[in-house]
């Protein structure tokens, strides 16, 4: 399915993981493990320069080349060891991500898509920032401009996997369980179904 989803629909092409794998995610083995799985799927579907890495969550967030070769259990660790913190510095997240750009003289469509954010923490309570966000998202946005990015800026999904946390957590029509289902029943074996109601 996820051949079929990264190479017949394009689908996560370029998206960049932010794995929050802080202790106190402990007391949510599962949701540290969907972190980690995520992290490491959208990892393996991007393309170079991000193919492999993942960022973790940080107030000085870092890209991160995983370890581990075709060895599954040493990369789920690697990435599992990596210094979180409790906060996430969103702005010089982007700034990062801008900086591999620019560094690797990258094309516009050569750019990060999407950032998920894979945390325990709601976005609110997530963000390292004194100002709002749409403050720092305006800042953003005039850096990526600067650089010659400005009509490719990624987006962000923030995703709460906490199931102590009771806000949804997801946007509609953003990466969700029922949209990873409709995804996966909409490939054209599936069309000659019927549904009954």
């Amino acid at each position: 399915m996820v051949e079929d989803v990264y190479s017949k629909q394009g689908k996560f092409k370029n998206w960049l993981a932010v794995c929050d794998v802080h202790l106190k995610f402990m007391d949510d083995e599962d949701s540290l493990e969907v972190s980690i799985a995520l992290g490491l799927l959208l990892s393996e579907l991007s393309e170079e320069p991000w193919k492999g890495k993942v960022i973790q969550f940080s107030c000085e967030p870092q890209l991160h080349s995983i370890q581990g070769g075709d060895d599954l259990r040493y990369k789920y660790e690697f990435v599992r060891r990596m210094t979180c913190g409790v906060d996430l510095d969103f702005e010089k997240l982007f700034d990062l991500i801008l900086q591999v750009a620019v560094n690797e003289n990258l094309k516009p469509d050569q750019m990060i898509k999407k950032v998920l954010v894979l945390s325990h923490r709601d976005f609110d309570s997530a963000s390292a920032a004194e100002t709002s966000w749409e403050i720092d998202y305006q800042a953003i946005q005039g850096k990526y401009k600067e650089k010659g990015y400005g009509d490719v800026v990624p987006h962000m999904v923030f995703w709460t996997l906490s199931k102590y946390n009771p806000e949804k957590p997801v946007a509609p029509r953003e990466i969700g369980p029922d949209y990873l289902m409709e995804l996966a029943i909409s490939d054209e074996r599936y069309q000659a179904l019927t549904v009954v109601d």
